[in-house]
């Protein structure tokens, strides 16, 4: 759609500075936008940036705008979050049309809500309920008792395992699996006894979960994510994990079984959490670290060795044969002295 500047001005709650007229029909990054796109500018290291642009107007904070010329501009405390806002008002989504696929298998004892779209060959099983205005996509096979609130997408080919729970405005990518059984073995006799999993898998309020994510179910409690958590694409969730409300962790993740994550944690990508520990709130750890204890206070947290040339890393890496000779050198040398 297109829509005036002073529009989207007043629409988003900004300053506007000239253009009041100026159509934006479109967004765009500063390189590639043309006549009719809106961008934004985070940083001033950006702004050699814009002045090459074709951009119509841009979203910028308040300190930059004397340094723009006579471009047409709307100020913002956040601009990205601001131009996020303005991509919806100017793209918005297209709704989806409720209907139930021929193809669809859908059991005699589920309930399906109102204005609910099930795409072809989806599977839906007995006691399911599926809230109003839920979509699901092509494939997805939905198991017996499991429950989907109101508003969500579970996309195509989504399974999710028996009695699992899924809250409102949740939106769940393609291949994701949810309540499949835990890793859960026990050695006896010499071979593995496979541990039954009773367990389901609970997902709180406004959760999106990334395409070929894995979250097993509990083995006696439930696997919980809590309402806000943000999980990218190929993650693998263990049995009976809690993530806590709004964490975003990133992709090629691996949270072994019984871990413990804290509220408003970041865990960037392919990190790994081993099992039965316990991460405190506002956590941040960085890319491909080893988490092997405890984490009791907010903070980065880092693991790992960074990217070094090659011949310097095997010479390095050489030198890690003789680091506890070293330390023992230097222990000796302490005694001495004292």
């Amino acid at each position: 759609m297109s829509i005036d500047l002073q529009t989207l001005a007043e629409r988003l709650g900004l300053e506007r500075r000239g253009g009041a007229k100026v159509e934006i029909s479109g967004v765009a990054s500063l390189p590639s936008a043309t006549s009719g796109d809106l961008c934004f500018i985070q940083d001033r290291k950006y702004l050699e940036h814009l002045a090459a642009s074709r951009c119509a107007a841009v979203i910028l904070p308040q300190d930059l705008a004397s340094e723009v010329g006579d471009r047409p501009v709307l100020l913002a405390a956040d601009p990205y979050y601001s131009f996020v806002q303005a991509i919806a008002l100017i793209r918005p989504a297209a709704p989806a049309s409720a209907s139930l696929d021929d193809s669809a298998r859908i059991a005699a004892g589920a309930r399906i809500g109102k204005d609910v779209t099930i795409g072809p060959l989806a599977v839906i099983g007995d006691g399911v309920e599926i809230g109003d205005g839920t979509t699901i996509g092509a494939g997805a096979v939905i198991e017996r008792d499991v429950r989907v609130g109101r508003d969500c997408r579970i996309h195509s080919r989504v399974t999710l395992g028996r009695a699992v729970r899924v809250g409102a405005g949740c939106e769940i990518h393609a291949g994701a699996v949810i309540g499949a059984d835990g890793f859960g073995l026990l050695m006896h006799a010499g071979a593995w006894v496979k541990i039954p999993h009773l367990g389901s898998v609970e997902i709180g309020d406004d959760v999106e979960i990334g395409a070929n994510t894995t979250i097993d179910r509990g083995a006696l409690d439930n696997t919980v994510i809590e309402q806000g958590c943000k999980l990218d694409n190929q993650i693998q969730v263990a049995h009976n994990v809690r993530i806590g409300a709004h964490t975003a962790i990133a992709a090629c993740v691996g949270i072994a079984g019984s871990a413990t994550i804290g509220r408003y944690c970041k865990i960037a990508g392919a990190a790994v959490v081993l099992g039965h520990l316990s991460i405190a709130d506002r956590v941040t750890i960085t890319a491909m670290s080893l988490v092997t204890k405890d984490i009791k206070q907010a903070g980065v947290y880092s693991s790992g060795t960074p990217l070094l040339e090659n011949r310097l890393w095997h010479r390095n890496n050489a030198r890690y044969k003789s680091l506890d000779e070293l330390a023992r050198s230097v222990a000796r040398l302490q005694k001495k002295r004292r």
